[in-house]
């Protein structure tokens, strides 16, 4: 039998409930304890218990203080408050695909073969830099995604704000949004431009230089072109009518 613990002086979580919850996620019978919260226990009897302590132990590094240690990257960003709201959430959801909980279980066999003791932050600086590196690669990501998404906004703002102050070019303009992804733009004057992708660049620039009283907007493709149908109705308001 062994008596083994896990422990954090960094991480502000309670330690034995999340390695309970773990243990209890594989029906472990395993009973955690411990001074306090930073620290849990238990003893260990046979290869089956040592695998399921193992086992909670890779879930934890990997799925809970996760959160923490992109918090602390995302917190670093030089962005504002409310843009690292934003990136911390899909920074999580993308750490989700990262690292292997049966590499970081092996790992944690052979660790506990010859120590009973295991600091969090420790081992995961240390014995997981690979998956730290992979870390910091999903706060980037979503950093540069979210921040992508508020340029775009801003632009769509100035955008609308040049239409609204910009007359009429012409009375009406009629979207055809195809379910291969392609798309017809026709107006009054029976003009039409064919387009095989639907880009929203390739139909705003057209839009905002045409300035239309109208838009009606007949939507064929199923939900494939959401994104462009919303940046129509942002740019527009009012003026865009659909039908689908």
């Amino acid at each position: 039998m062994h008596i083994y613990s896990i422990s954090t002086w960094e991480y502000d979580a309670d330690i034995r409930k999340l390695l309970t919850r773990r243990l209890k996620r594989l029906g472990s019978e395993i009973e955690v304890c411990g001074e306090d919260e930073k620290c849990a226990k238990a003893e260990i009897e046979g290869t089956v218990q040592t695998e399921e302590w193992c086992a909670a132990i890779a879930g934890l590094l990997l799925r809970d203080l996760a959160h923490f240690e992109m918090a602390r990257l995302v917190n670093a960003l030089p962005i504002t408050l409310e843009e690292k709201q934003m990136v911390l959430p899909e920074a999580v959801k993308m750490s989700r695909d990262v690292g292997s909980e049966t590499s970081i279980f092996k790992e944690l066999m052979q660790y506990f073969e010859g120590k009973e003791d295991l600091n969090l932050e420790g081992y995961l600086r240390f014995r997981m830099r690979e998956v730290q590196k992979d870390w910091e690669m999903c706060v980037m990501r979503a950093a540069e995604e979210i921040l992508l998404k508020s340029e775009y906004m801003e632009l769509m703002q100035v955008l609308s704000a040049f239409v609204q102050i910009r007359p009429p070019q012409i009375k009406d303009v009629y979207v055809i949004l195809n379910p291969d992804g392609s798309c017809t733009l026709t107006d009054d004057q029976d003009s039409r431009i064919d387009y095989e992708r639907c880009t929203g660049d390739g139909v705003m620039s057209v839009l905002v230089g045409l300035s239309p009283e109208r838009i009606t907007v007949y939507d064929l493709s199923g939900g494939k072109s959401n994104e462009l149908a919303a940046t129509l109705i942002k740019v527009f308001e009012d003026r865009v009518r659909f039908f689908k």
